[in-house]
């Protein structure tokens, strides 16, 4: 059930780490992308499959969507010595690709990351298996409802629950959601977005700020020009438009949850990627993890124009997020309506953290 494919055109680098890794995981190596493709069909189904990003004939890409098709539970892990910025977009936002690790990586790095993604695969089992009785109650998602309409929020929640997969809860305004979301476990909130107290897109946002991990749909009667502009920088799972087709709604959230989650890049130092952001210029927000902490570096043309983090902002926060350890970066839409707030030059920015980093140590 927890057997790993690495995929890789360098048979030294194949052997190495079937060597390395054979007390822990049950570890199938294959040369290449056909090589690969071929051991998906006849010795799978594997829970994770790694493979390198630069390979003549089929590039790590062009792999993993294929290999996507054969095996669509699996999860996918790129590594690359390559660690540029355009790579690790697209890795992230069409790769489908659950992490991006560059090379070479620390083998607990890559023990971490496999034993996640056998815990994300897992996950991905249980939301398509017909579960019976005993399993709908332990893995069953909740889903919050959210408009002020009551029949849609009877339709919604009838065609969510005959599924066997979802536990709902309803809100008739932004208000009450924001309650129910702050006192139970969250998976997926959807909402209207004309409601009386608070609308949709404030409420979505208002999510995101407290759980980034909550994925968010939002319901409307027509899309506008001025709707995708409120939208940016929200990261949702889709927009459903009304009147609804509640059998593609569910499948559409079945697959959100089924879907790996937002990709994070490790094995690069947060001050290294941020230097690459400056370098090509990206205009986009980082989300930064290191445990419980979280914290967003907002990027304009490569220039850090604002931070937050565990209620520090800007320059502070940013001097914090550099200085987590074990950090995971993930890459979302950039936020349009975020004002600049910081102004010094990222250089001065990176060498005053190492600085107050430096000066830890010593009182430490």
């Amino acid at each position: 059930m927890n057997s790993i494919l690495f995929v890789d055109d360098d048979v030294n680098s194949l052997k190495a780490t079937q060597r390395r890794l054979r007390k822990t995981f049950h570890l199938d190596i294959a040369q290449g992308g056909k090589e690969g493709l071929a051991a998906i069909a006849v010795k799978g189904p594997y829970a994770v499959i790694l493979s390198d990003l630069m390979m003549p004939g089929m590039d790590g890409f062009q792999f993993i969507q294929k290999a996507g098709k054969i095996a669509p539970h699996s999860v996918f892990i790129m590594l690359t010595g390559h660690a540029n910025l355009d790579a690790s977009l697209k890795a992230l936002n069409e790769g489908n690709i659950f992490r991006f690790l560059t090379k070479p990586c620390k083998m607990h790095v890559l023990e971490k990351a496999i034993q996640a993604g056998i815990e994300q695969y897992h996950k991905n089992l249980q939301i398509v298996r017909a579960p019976g009785p005993a399993a709908a109650d332990r893995h069953r998602c909740t889903v919050l409802v959210v408009d002020d309409d009551v029949e849609i929020l009877g339709v919604f929640s009838t065609a969510l629950k005959t599924t066997g997969q979802f536990d709902v809860l309803t809100a008739e305004n932004g208000q009450v959601a924001l309650t129910i979301v702050g006192l139970i476990k969250t998976d997926v909130v959807v909402a209207d977005r004309d409601m009386p107290k608070m609308d949709g897109v404030t409420l979505l946002s208002s999510i995101r700020q407290r759980d980034p991990d909550i994925v968010s749909f939002l319901m409307t009667w027509q899309r506008t020009p001025e709707l995708a502009r409120q939208l940016t920088g929200l990261c949702l799972g889709g927009i459903f438009e009304k009147p609804l087709d509640m059998p593609l709604i569910v499948e559409t959230i079945g697959e959100s949850l089924h879907s790996s989650p937002r990709g994070q890049i490790d094995g690069i130092s947060t001050a290294a990627f941020l230097q690459m952001i400056e370098m090509e210029e990206k205009t986009c927000t980082l989300q930064v993890r290191s445990g419980e902490r979280r914290g967003l570096l907002f990027f304009e043309k490569g220039q850090l124009i604002a931070a937050e983090a565990d209620g520090l902002e800007n320059e502070t926060a940013a001097y914090e997020i550099i200085n987590w350890r074990e950090a995971a970066i993930s890459i979302e839409e950039a936020d349009m309506k975020q004002e600049p707030q910081i102004y010094r030059p990222l250089i001065q920015i990176l060498m005053e953290a190492a600085r107050k980093q430096d000066e830890r140590k010593m009182d430490g």
